[in-house]
């Protein structure tokens, strides 16, 4: 067969490949977009459950539709990724609370109603609320269940795959309109020479071995002697702040109740965060809401170590960023005289001590003058799938603060508990 059929043959098998390269960017494209599509709406579902369930705890606290509860619920509305805008029905009438202005409600006259048409599902999420004192109280909520950033890459993937496709083709028919030029005596001597200078080549392969040595002494296990011996350390040891650090089953611990202040309203005038004495109750009403939904918890910890030089001024800018960063007003609290207790619902540990570390880097960058020289330490504790009471979890994250305080290489420290020696301890304590 001469060189011209040859490369007849291989212009068709390229051609070939260029329709099956397009049908496949196209439609894998296209299930992107469906999975994509799918995902959000599970997403903006979950998302739309957990801000009812809040919206409902909070009310407890705050009183139905006052200021206070009105601005938790903006607070929990911009926490959420794709729920746009909400509408609480009650009573007294319609609320509507928006992510950003225009995104997700439109208004007849002064009647607020969720947007809809093309992005945006056709029934909306609805759901009555259980508040006490309050009847006929429901919630809504609208997302958008496209992704146009997601789209515009998936798009430009799909064009990448096409014009490689196009530059293949283009390539063999300029192959294939060179070939038929040349003679195919000439063709098969150049090719035969090609052949005879293509130097011999061989590939070694070399074996890499990774290796993972977490081997820890009893004292680095344990946080005192009292404690009981924890799980191996493959179990119990995470990485915080770049640095293996060890874990330890829950000792026995006991409710401190008591308060030197006595709590007036909802924020206190130093830090316009919780009072400290609504932290117990409030972490009370979060775990059972996740314990019902089978999701994590973690409470984190914050202090200066450097209590002498902080003021009120220090202070307030400190709880201030703390709210500006994790976007709960409701679930941030005093503690003592130098710090916050911060409650992270449907948050895993891991995830805890990731926003912990963000948090004290944002700090250390955005004001440098008045933290540059004041570390910030943290403690954390969570869930982690156990039936546990409020007091336990606060007292074993303050715990956990205390090793941070007065350990200097890490800052951030968690507790995390083995649930099976936790229920073991349970069962011999009751």
């Amino acid at each position: 067969m001469g060189a011209s059929g040859k490369t007849s043959k291989i212009s068709t098998v390229v051609a070939a490949l260029c329709i099956i390269v397009y049908i496949a960017a196209i439609a894998f494209g296209a299930v992107r977009i469906f999975i994509n599509m799918e995902d959000r709406k599970n997403l903006a579902e979950s998302e739309f459950h957990d801000l009812a369930d809040r919206a409902t705890s909070s009310s407890v606290f705050m009183g139905f539709m006052s200021d206070a509860y009105q601005q938790s619920l903006k607070d929990i509305l911009g926490g959420t990724a794709i729920i746009l805008g909400v509408i609480v029905t009650g009573p007294a009438g319609e609320y509507a609370f928006e992510r950003q202005t225009g995104s997700g409600i439109t208004w007849t006259g002064n009647t607020p109603r969720l947007k809809a048409g093309a992005g945006f599902p056709r029934e909306p999420f609805f759901m009555p609320l259980r508040i006490e004192g309050q009847r006929n109280v429901t919630i809504q909520a609208v997302y958008s269940y496209i992704d146009y950033v997601f789209i515009q890459k998936i798009l430009k993937e799909t064009l990448l795959a096409v014009l490689a496709a196009l530059l293949l083709a283009f390539l063999v028919l300029i192959i294939e309109i060179l070939t038929q030029r040349k003679p195919a005596d000439a063709s098969s001597a150049d090719a035969a020479q090609q052949d005879a200078d293509a130097p011999d080549t061989s590939q070694q392969t070399a074996d890499v071995t990774l290796t993972d040595d977490t081997s820890f002494t009893d004292d680095d296990l344990l946080f005192d002697d009292d404690a009981p011996i924890p799980a191996p350390p493959s179990d119990a040891a995470i990485k915080i702040a770049g640095k293996t650090k060890p874990v330890e089953a829950a000792p026995a611990i006991q409710k401190d109740d008591g308060t030197d202040e006595s709590p007036q309203g909802l924020y206190t005038p130093r830090g316009n965060i919780g009072w400290e004495a609504y932290t117990h109750d409030r972490l009370s009403s979060e775990l059972h809401r996740c314990a019902s939904f089978e999701q994590d918890l973690t409470i984190m910890a914050m202090e200066f170590n450097t209590p002498a030089d902080i003021n009120d001024d220090l202070y307030s800018q400190f709880a201030e960023e703390a709210v500006s960063f994790f976007t709960m007003r409701d679930l941030i609290f005093e503690k003592g005289e130098i710090g916050i207790s911060i409650i992270l619902p449907n948050t895993d540990l891991e995830h805890g001590i990731q926003k912990a570390e963000e948090f004290r880097e944002r700090l250390i960058s955005k004001m440098p003058e008045s933290f540059g020289e004041r570390d910030i330490c943290a403690g954390l504790s969570s869930r982690s799938g156990r039936l546990i009471k409020a007091e336990r979890l606060i007292a074993e994250a303050f715990r956990a603060l205390e090793k941070a305080l007065e350990d200097p290489s890490s800052s951030v420290i968690a507790f995390k508990s083995d649930p099976e020696k936790y229920r073991e301890f349970i069962k011999a304590h009751h």
